[in-house]
């Protein structure tokens, strides 16, 4: 399937972009070891977060799947929803709208896993719904994108990176199983490898944010609209994924896993698959630049919520052990003590 783009796009992308310029020796290097040094990073991640989960943690995730189809609905309904229409009401130009919707239409990305694991949420569920909206991916990126962009273009028919997908398919499953593999024989490695995988998903999300920064010093001087597009659309994802999945009755734990699946969307696909789709296209670099912006709003905004989170629970944890002290401290009566040394001055045990 082809994209077919009315004439007055191409003339307006043709006045801000330069699809002919030839890029540095040094960006195109700097591309290849990112693309390496993430893949072999989040691959080691998926390792780490398979040695968090058991079969049986996945038997009661499909037992009752109701989460997942929370969170689907989130992903393919909800965020293109959004998108469509924070592009209309930021009055966007049509090349950068696009990229934010191939960006909502996007399934959910492997770092929503160690945001969940971070913030103590259903990391089980989390690899269950990467694996569901990845595949799902497949029909619902061209259907959203069918229905959504004939605002702003004549026909959508994109070229959906199917390969793209299969190796995000892959690069969620293959480790996953190799993880639970190495907690079932190994159990206290698991506990080592989960830790490591832990700071090296710090590291990857480190690298992403200072490679994307250089390769694409352009984006910071981005329109204020475009940027603002950027952070509240994740924005929009954690919030609505939380609180519907809290409206439909889901435990605190599956609330926050859902609200980082949705919010957290594979921006590797959406960049994919307009490499594909638009690849000589004047259009080209005005659609990168959403996907790039968000990749780093995503990030920011999941870290701060993290943070958030794990304030709140030190702080809870705290009163609560003030709590249990002071029920305690009542539940000593003063006659107890007393009754006690009675009775040990007159040579008894005290009753227990």
């Amino acid at each position: 399937m082809e994209t077919e783009f009315p004439s007055y796009l191409l003339e307006e992308a043709l006045t801000t972009s330069a699809p002919d310029v030839i890029q540095p020796t040094y960006v195109i290097v700097l591309k290849r070891v990112n693309k390496i040094i993430l893949t072999s990073l989040l691959a080691f991640i998926m390792v780490a977060m398979g040695c968090v989960v058991t079969v049986n943690d996945f038997k009661v995730v499909l037992r009752r799947p109701i989460g997942a189809f929370i969170g689907f609905g989130c992903q393919f309904v909800i965020l293109p929803l959004t998108a469509f229409t924070l592009g209309h009401i930021l009055s966007l130009k049509p090349a950068f709208a696009l990229g934010m919707l191939i960006t909502a239409t996007s399934p959910g990305g492997v770092t929503s896993n160690l945001y969940t694991y971070w913030a103590d949420g259903d990391v089980c569920l989390s690899i269950v719904m990467t694996t569901v909206s990845t595949a799902a991916a497949l029909g619902m990126m061209p259907f959203n994108l069918w229905l959504y962009s004939r605002s702003w273009t004549d026909s959508s028919v994109a070229v959906i990176p199917y390969s793209n997908i299969f190796v995000s398919l892959v690069l969620i499953f293959i480790p996953v199983v190799i993880g639970m593999m190495i907690r079932w024989k190994m159990e206290k490695l698991a506990g080592i490898v989960t830790k490591i995988g832990s700071v090296s998903g710090l590291l990857a999300i480190g690298i992403n944010l200072i490679i994307n920064g250089i390769i694409n010093p352009g984006m910071f001087a981005s329109p204020w609209a475009l940027w603002l597009a950027a952070i509240i659309l994740p924005f929009c994802g954690y919030s609505f994924g939380f609180f519907i999945a809290w409206l439909l009755r889901q435990k605190p734990k599956q609330c926050r896993t859902i609200s980082f699946e949705t919010g957290a969307q594979n921006v590797a696909i959406a960049l994919s698959l307009i490499a594909v789709t638009f690849d000589g296209s004047p259009l080209f670099y005005d659609l990168f630049t959403y996907p790039s912006i968000y990749g780093f709003s995503l990030i920011t905004e999941a870290l701060a919520l993290v943070a958030i989170y794990k304030v709140y629970a030190k702080m809870y944890k705290k009163q609560k052990e003030t709590e249990n002290s002071e029920f305690e401290r009542l539940e000593t009566r003063p006659g107890d003590k007393l009754e006690s040394d009675v009775q040990s001055s007159n040579g008894k045990n005290p009753v227990v």
